[in-house]
């Protein structure tokens, strides 16, 4: 899935790490990167939520030149008091970031508490892609997130089971 040359998955990870984000994959590239053969076009991320960071993150967003896909400034996510009213009012789960011109190049950067860098960090593994350090959500952790889907999706579901297997065979 990162092998592949003028992957858009790929470019956009290096430029995290050479911007030197805190960042941890989660949702469907975290599975895959995991073993679970599916298909994802987005890239799901958590990510370090003090300004630096933010900024560090939105930089190489701009670099990326992706824009947010909500009519909002991407910088309303440095200020936590906007990150709240979104999820309360909005209800938004995630800001979501994309190619005008391909907008299967979409970063989704995780905006509730429940699925903070800060709270994610401690189930953080780390992969190697040639040269490239990857951070991903572990195994354990993602089958709790997608546990905790209500309702569930069909897709949930269908990774709910993969990911018990590929979790199962570890322990043998």
């Amino acid at each position: 899935m990162l092998g592949t040359k003028n992957n858009y998955l790929k470019e956009i990870i290096a430029t995290l790490n050479d911007n030197n984000v805190d960042y941890i994959i989660c949702g469907g590239v975290a599975l895959v990167l995991h073993g679970v053969e599916r298909m994802t076009m987005d890239l799901d991320l958590s990510v370090g939520m003090d300004e630096g960071n933010l900024r560090r993150f939105l930089h190489a967003m701009r670099k990326l030149g992706l824009t947010p896909r909500a009519p909002v400034p991407a910088e309303s996510i440095l200020d936590g008091e906007k990150r709240s009213a979104m999820v309360s009012e909005k209800n938004a789960v995630v800001f979501s970031f994309f190619d005008t011109k391909n907008p299967f190049r979409q970063v989704d950067v995780f905006l509730t508490d429940r699925f903070s860098y800060e709270k994610l960090k401690d189930h953080m593994e780390t992969l190697s892609v040639g040269s490239m350090k990857i951070q991903l959500v572990s195994k354990k952790k993602l089958l709790e997130m997608k546990k905790a889907i209500n309702p569930p999706r069909d897709k949930d579901l269908f990774d709910i089971r993969l990911l018990e297997k590929i979790i199962e065979k570890g322990r043998e």
